[in-house]
């Protein structure tokens, strides 16, 4: 099932990159110019890794960039003056959403946040954003000002030349923002939940009541598909579906008890089927946040 679900949606991923990709150039072609960077040069060879030699330039990471659709990857080396360093990593990944997705993997919702390309994040020796199919970073071994002012430099030289005017992913806005956990959003393609069956999906950090959960948002490509992973999910955790409605729109809901996760609130509306995890048997809070959940869906695919 995950096999026929995941290649709807890299079939329909492919279609609509195709009329984008002259837009979106290899990353060695979005490295800064020296001839634009007065009293800089290049310090070593331009370094350019595909999928199949990943693992020769990060062997402990390779793997985090290979499950979103990773293309290629370009770094070079900068030099000022006598100290002076930074590096340049431009990896392009096969659309905007691998590159977003990847970029969540390494966010920090506590780390100080820059208007750099769609969104970044840095500290005192790397600049890290995001834009258009492109996961940029930028490092320094400098801790003072003057590294902090040439990362800045370099980022807003790449981010310059990334043609995209969008923002995260259209998806996001259904989930709900009560209780939502700032900058928690991602979207994680393998191994959702701990298991090697589920299908891609966007993910969410909740505090609702006194307790903390996660909701997890899966869209399919067509209905049938929402029905198919919904009636195999809850035959795994035993649960047993009923009808939920409200704001014009109807969705199945129910819970059932998923391993090493206890508790969980699942539904299925349209196209679409939501886990809300983590919440405890005591309260409605999971259940409670999954119907709002349904309740965006419905209008999301409607709008």
């Amino acid at each position: 099932m995950k096999i026929a679900i995941a290649a709807a949606l890299a079939l329909a991923a492919l279609t609509a990159q195709a009329g984008a990709q002259d837009l979106w150039p290899p990353p060695e072609e979005l490295l800064p110019s020296i001839e634009a960077l007065q009293g800089w040069r290049t310090d070593g060879e331009l370094l350019v890794f595909g999928p199949d030699d990943l693992w020769e330039y990060i062997n402990g990471q390779a793997e985090s960039f290979l499950r979103y659709d990773f293309i290629e990857v370009a770094a070079r080396h900068f030099a000022s003056g006598d100290s002076l360093e930074i590096k340049v990593e431009i990896y392009r990944h096969g659309s905007p959403l691998m590159a977003w997705g990847v970029y969540t993997q390494f966010r920090s919702p506590g780390a100080a946040f820059l208007d750099i390309g769609v969104e970044g994040f840095g500290d005192e020796y790397s600049l890290l954003f995001w834009k258009g199919p492109y996961y940029v970073r930028v490092q320094t071994w400098d801790e003072g000002e003057a590294g902090a002012a040439a990362m800045r430099l370099f980022a807003g030289l790449v981010a310059g030349a990334v043609r995209y005017d969008g923002g995260e992913p259209a998806e996001t806005a259904v989930f709900p923002p009560g209780g939502l956990v700032s900058r928690s959003l991602s979207y994680v393609t393998e191994g959702v939940m701990g298991s090697g069956k589920l299908p891609e999906a966007f993910v969410a950090d909740y505090r609702r009541g006194g307790e903390e959960g996660r909701l997890y948002l899966f869209p399919l490509e067509h209905e049938e598909d929402a029905g198919m992973l919904l009636e195999w999910y809850a035959g795994e955790i035993g649960a047993e579906m009923r009808e939920g409605q409200g704001g014009g729109a109807a969705w199945e809901i129910g819970e059932g008890e998923a391993p090493y996760r206890g508790r969980v609130v699942l539904f299925r509306q349209g196209r679409w089927m939501g886990v809300a995890a983590g919440f405890g048997a005591g309260g409605g809070e999971g259940e409670v946040l999954a119907a709002e959940a349904a309740a965006l869906t419905a209008r999301f695919d409607a709008e």
